[in-house]
């Protein structure tokens, strides 16, 4: 029974971690197809709108992270122990202390957006921030929403409306800009016409989770419990919790703000010319970043968003094995999906970026583009290792109460960034010095943050039982399909966009057959972890009768 029980656990968590991740992926995609045709709208007026897209991209992260975390904690645990009230509670305070929030940081960001813009050196990007300051509002109030249902494992509001505000981000910000080039309006309010969309869609999201929570609301029923937390002490509660979530989340988005004062500077400190320098720095944060957070935000990060709950659950009832077998599982699975991702991004990254923007990187004259934005992006593909154990040892962290840690090793990774990207791309690495600062911070960040958890829970979190046989995969991985990338590429003629798609259907089509056959060869996954997967029973049964799978302890 206990088994059967744990097994529904599993299966429920991974379902969960699915929605997510099929609608984050999907978000993430149209946020490329996004950004494509833009690219080419505002030419090389882009920076006004990246200047302001930037601003939003942490806003969203923190929406996504960082208040909803604190929120599902709380309602997760509420929950478990059958505190229907409670639950109603935590839900009415989190959604009156965001939307003061909210209000408070859009006022602020029309006050002080005209200042801050200019000590930055982006002062065309002023109309785009007037434009996203009301997305502060919608942001945090669709957090307390997100935390509420993402508490009680319901993930199909947040993934809707994430669908939702991507489509307006898409449709009507381009709409929007085309409209204001063809009438002539200039490079700013062109910028502030794509941002636009983001504006109207997050809004947008906030009025359909409403509407669901009034159509949904009296189908839950009433709770019985009559000794709910009070309102001062749930407050409290509710801002322990979520500042250092907020932070945590926000500081990983600082390296943004970092590149922007950095990279050009220190550029120009080596000895390269200023034109140049503006060139290396947006080949690298327009294209190279792009690609390589696609697969964290899609495949990992969901991860973190399903787990918190669930072990925030289990150790409200002190169901301590549970809840530490969903920590260690949490974290191989993290491992076991970005590691080859990375493997497979750095034997493809000079495709990736032709496919994606071989129409933008073609007009630059000044450096060759695709060589700068290929070389970082193998960089940084190294690094979505450690992002993907960072974003789910946070939420781990988080969910074992021990919520200051994150915020730690999170602020040692950002300052060891700065002092990294500083030297090394004012020195011999050049621009190739901001990815890899970039790798060092997250590294740094998922090397603390397990140590915290080993420190602070009973789980086993041996670091060769946990990467060791992936890792070993995953090399063998990344050599077999540099191989076959670069057979590929001597045999196929051109370099355009369709021998690049060849290219990376065929490369992809290899590392995965590699991994999985190395995975099972090595024994790097267990039976317990194959039945997580649809017909898993059957396919677990079929490997372990064919001895290619052994079972789990």
């Amino acid at each position: 029974m206990e088994q059967t029980q744990n097994t529904k656990k599993n299966k429920s968590f991974l379902v969960e971690a699915g929605i997510i991740s099929i609608s984050s992926f999907v978000v993430k995609i149209i946020g490329v197809l996004f950004k494509i045709p833009l690219a080419n709208i505002l030419g090389s007026h882009m920076g006004i709108f990246s200047a302001a897209y930037s601003l939003y991209a942490m806003l969203y992260m923190v929406s996504t992270s960082g208040l909803p975390v604190a929120i599902s904690r709380l309602i997760a645990a509420s929950a478990k122990r059958g505190r229907e009230r409670e639950v109603q509670r935590i839900f009415r305070v989190s959604l009156t202390v965001f939307t003061l929030i909210g209000v408070i940081a859009s006022a602020a960001m029309i006050v002080f957006a005209k200042p801050f813009f200019a000590v930055t050196g982006h002062a065309e990007s002023v109309t785009a921030a007037y434009v996203i300051a009301p997305t502060l509002l919608f942001v945090c109030v669709c957090s307390a929403f997100r935390g509420y249902y993402q508490g009680l494992h319901n993930m199909y509001p947040t993934a809707i409306g994430q669908l939702i505000e991507a489509v307006f981000k898409m449709g009507m910000g381009l709409g929007a800009t085309l409209w204001a080039k063809h009438i002539g309006w200039d490079a700013a309010m062109q910028a502030a016409c794509a941002v636009s969309g983001i504006t109207v869609g997050m809004m947008a999201e906030m009025l359909l989770l409403f509407v669901y929570r009034a159509f949904t609301r009296k189908k839950r029923p009433a709770g019985t419990d009559h000794d709910a937390e009070a309102i001062s002490p749930l407050t409290k509660r509710i801002l322990i919790i979520a500042l250092p979530a907020t932070i945590t989340s926000s500081a990983l988005y600082l390296s943004t703000f970092i590149d922007t004062v950095l990279i050009k500077k220190c550029l120009m400190l080596g000895g390269v010319a200023e034109a140049a320098a503006e060139d290396m720095y947006t080949a690298y944060t327009s294209y190279s970043t792009a690609i390589s957070d696609l697969i964290p935000s899609t495949l990992v990060y969901p991860i973190a968003i399903s787990v918190l709950p669930l072990v925030s659950a289990a150790l409200s009832v002190k169901d301590i094995a549970g809840a530490n077998k969903s920590i260690e599982q949490s974290i191989r699975i993290s491992a076991i999906i970005g590691l080859p991702s990375a493997a497979f991004l750095v034997a493809s990254a000079p495709s990736c970026l032709t496919l994606l923007y071989s129409g933008a990187l073609n007009q630059y004259t000044r450096i060759d583009a695709l060589a700068v934005s290929s070389g970082t992006l193998m960089i940084l593909a190294v690094g979505i290792v450690f992002m993907a154990v960072v974003s789910t040892t946070n939420a781990l962290l988080q969910a074992v109460g021990k919520i200051w840690f994150p915020m730690l090793s999170v602020g040692v990774g950002v300052v060891c960034m700065a002092v990294i990207e500083y030297f090394g791309v004012s020195g011999m690495l050049g621009i190739y010095g901001a990815p890899v600062s970039s790798v060092c911070c997250y590294m740094i960040a998922a090397l603390l943050n397990l140590f915290f958890l080993r420190k602070h829970t009973t789980a086993r979190l041996s670091l060769v039982s946990l990467f060791g046989r992936p890792t070993l995969c995953a090399l063998l991985t990344c050599g077999a399909s540099l191989g076959v990338y670069h057979l590929l590429r001597m045999l196929l003629s051109g370099g355009g966009r369709i021998e690049a798609l060849v290219l990376l259907l065929l490369t992809g089509f290899v590392a995965v057959a590699v991994y999985v056959v190395t995975m099972l060869l090595f024994k790097g996954i267990t039976a317990d972890e194959v039945r997580l997967l649809p017909m898993g029973n059957r396919l677990a049964s079929f490997l372990i009768n064919r001895g290619w799978l052994h079972e789990s302890n």
